[in-house]
């Protein structure tokens, strides 16, 4: 099917919340750090045991045993105020991070609910693909969605997902209400959004 013309609308929505991307490793952004599962976490995200994560430098070896610096940017301070301007929030989401079987996951505490960010790293782009073809088969229904990569696809439900070279970035909204927050945000197109504007931060557009 067809992607709805308000996919591409989206598009130029989403291109005010990029600047952010190319200056994620100024002076005012804290440094990122690997928690105990090699999952890399930034200060004040919260810990699987419910603790929350204090300034310090991260560590050469722990940061190639985890996932790679586009990976990272799903948990970054930049997608966080990216998701709180989106929703009107008051303050920058917490989330917690986890690396697992090659996989970067970022599960975000929302008012409405969970939201959930991950990255699938593969050997090369052949498998990537594979990767996300698999994906769309186990997802059932899914609508082809313009402007973003080739293939890039979603579902009424809340998810969308795409390929950039070896990686797949799955965008998670179904846990959220079918329209939520004070703007009367759907989750299909918060998906796309946040989606758009990752894939900013990989391009540098």
């Amino acid at each position: 099917m067809k992607a709805p013309r308000r996919w591409a609308a989206l598009v130029a929505a989403s291109a005010v919340l990029l600047a952010g991307c190319a200056s994620s490793a100024g002076a005012d952004q804290p440094a990122r750090m690997a928690g105990p599962t090699g999952a890399a976490m930034t200060p004040g995200m919260v810990m699987p045991d419910g603790s929350t994560m204090g300034a310090m430098a991260p560590s050469a070896s722990s940061q190639q045993s985890g996932p790679s610096a586009a990976a990272l940017m799903i948990c970054s301070d930049e997608t966080r105020a990216d998701i709180a301007q989106v929703l009107a929030l008051p303050d920058r989401p917490t989330a917690t991070a986890t690396w697992r079987a090659h996989t970067y996951t970022c599960s975000y505490r929302l008012p409405a609910g969970p939201f959930v960010l991950s990255v699938t790293e593969s050997a090369d782009g052949a498998a990537a693909a594979r990767y996300l073809a698999d994906a769309r088969r186990r997802l059932g229904t899914t609508t082809d969605l313009a402007g973003l990569t080739e293939g890039a696809f979603g579902t009424a439900a809340g998810n969308v997902l795409l390929r950039k070279d070896n990686d797949v970035l799955h965008v998670d909204a179904t846990a959220l209400p079918a329209v939520f927050g004070t703007q009367g945000q759907k989750r299909a197109d918060f998906a796309y959004e946040i989606a758009s504007d990752i894939l900013g931060c990989w391009t540098g557009d």
